[in-house]
């Protein structure tokens, strides 16, 4: 895409009020405290032990830290992960 037709893109998707995570698929992050992390728009998972987990999203990479770290569940758009939760760094 030209950056014209981004421009445009961007234009049109401020003025219709769409949500960047659905108009760019950028990734969400909702956090529930210090225990939980409902993450949607990624692409894939680096890397990921009790300590670290790593994402690939469409922009960018997604750090967590923390202990104990638990995917609850995953789809190929959204996941959960429970445990203590220290840091979320964008990359």
């Amino acid at each position: 895409m030209s950056s014209k037709s981004k421009s445009l893109y961007h234009k049109i998707s401020a003025a219709a009020q769409i949500p960047k995570d659905l108009s760019d698929g950028a990734v969400l992050v909702t956090a529930t405290g210090q225990e939980e992390l409902c993450i949607e728009n990624y692409r894939g998972i680096i890397e990921y032990t009790d300590s670290r987990l790593m994402l690939q999203t469409k922009n960018c990479r997604l750090e967590v830290l923390g202990k104990n770290l638990f995917i609850s569940y995953y789809t190929g758009e959204e996941m959960k992960v429970t445990g203590h939760i220290e840091q979320i760094n964008y990359l």
